[in-house]
């Protein structure tokens, strides 16, 4: 099942480009040749219509102004419990920090006898001009 979907989508695949590379699209480009003029403006009657562009004299839609209501202020507004967060918040205390044993050990940090580092080689590739440029 799985080669013949792949194989029928390589068909269709192949298929769509011999399509796409027969394509023989001419005309599209413009000719040096051939001039584009435009049309010359006219003005209409609609274009000078007092009644069109006087927003005055046509009322479309009526404005009102609006009111709000009075701002009170209420009990939450002014409670100190409300307002009080520091008795919200409990305060954890950290554990304090301790030397361990391997923070201390010499083993661990003395470079001398944990690392061995290679010897650091040249090679062809590195100074390869084909590779560099």
């Amino acid at each position: 099942m799985k080669t013949t979907v792949k194989q029928l989508a390589a068909g269709t695949f192949i298929a769509f480009l011999l399509l796409v590379g027969n394509v023989n699209a001419k005309g599209t480009e413009t000719k040096a040749i051939s001039r584009v003029t435009e049309t010359t403006l006219q003005v209409e009657k609609w274009m000078i219509n007092e009644s069109v562009w006087n927003a005055k004299s046509t009322v479309i839609y009526e404005i009102g102004q609006e009111s709000e209501t009075g701002l009170e202020l209420e009990n939450w507004m002014t409670s100190s419990k409300t307002w009080n967060f520091t008795n919200n918040f409990i305060e954890e205390a950290e554990a304090s920090m301790e030397l361990e044993s391997w923070m201390t050990s010499e083993d661990i940090w003395n470079s001398e006898n944990n690392t061995q580092e290679t010897e650091l080689t040249v090679e062809n590739w590195m100074i390869s001009e084909n590779i560099w440029k």
